[in-house]
C-alpha cells in the first residue's frame, strides 16, 4: 500500500487505486490522483439533508441514492482511470454493485467547498459531460444556491440557478420537490 505520486508524473488505474492506504481519500480523474479533504460539518448537513431527500423520494423504486464515501466507476475494466467519490449520486436501471459503483449516474451532485470548487467545477465536471451524466448539481453552502446543469446530448450545460426561496426538481423525477431553503437550514 503506497501512497500514489501527487505531482501528475504518473498515471493509475483503478488497479492501483485498490492498494492505496485506506485512512486517505482519492479520486482518480484521467489516471491522475486528487485527495479528498475531509468534510466539513456545513458539508455534511447539506448532504445529509438532500440525501434524505432522495432516498424517501426513491423507496419503492428502481433508482437508488448514494452518498459519498463511494466509489464510482463508469466501466468494469480494472484498468480504467476513472473513479470518483461524488458527494451524492442516483443510479438506475441496471449497474454493478460489489466493492464500487460501475455505471453512469443519471444525476450528481456535489456540495462545494473552497478546497474542492476548481476541482467540482472543472475536472469533475469535464468527466461526468464526457460519460454523458444526465444531470449535475453544484450546490453552493457558502451562496445558498444549487446550480443545475442538463446534458443535451453534446456536453452539460447550464439550466438554471435555485436561491433558498424556490423549489428544485430533478428532470428525470418531475414529481419529488426539494425546498432549496430546508437544503441550507442549520441543524
Amino acid at each position: 500500500m503506497s501512497t500514489p505520486k501527487m505531482d501528475g508524473s504518473e498515471r493509475y488505474t483503478y488497479s492501483d487505486y485498490i492498494t492505496w492506504p485506506d485512512n486517505e481519500r482519492f479520486e482518480l480523474i484521467d489516471g491522475v490522483p486528487y485527495l479528498l479533504a475531509s468534510a466539513t460539518p456545513e458539508h455534511q448537513e447539506v448532504s445529509a439533508q438532500l440525501h434524505a431527500s432522495f432516498v424517501v423520494y426513491l423507496q419503492n423504486k428502481e433508482c437508488r441514492a448514494y452518498a459519498a464515501p463511494t466509489d464510482v466507476t463508469f466501466e468494469v475494466d480494472m484498468n480504467t482511470r476513472q473513479t470518483v467519490q461524488p458527494d451524492l449520486f442516483v443510479m438506475c436501471g441496471r449497474y454493478e454493485r460489489e466493492k464500487r459503483i460501475i455505471g453512469v449516474p443519471v444525476l450528481v451532485i456535489e456540495i462545494l467547498s473552497p478546497s474542492s470548487a476548481k476541482h467540482d467545477l472543472i475536472r469533475k465536471m469535464t468527466l461526468y459531460q464526457r460519460v454523458h451524466v444526465k444531470e449535475y448539481w453544484v450546490v453552493d453552502p457558502e451562496d445558498k444556491l444549487i446550480n443545475v446543469y442538463l446534458h443535451d446530448g453534446l456536453g452539460l450545460r447550464w439550466s438554471a440557478a435555485y436561491a433558498v426561496d424556490d423549489n428544485v426538481t430533478p428532470s428525470m423525477f418531475e414529481d419529488l420537490v426539494i425546498a432549496v431553503g430546508t437544503v441550507f437550514e442549520r441543524r
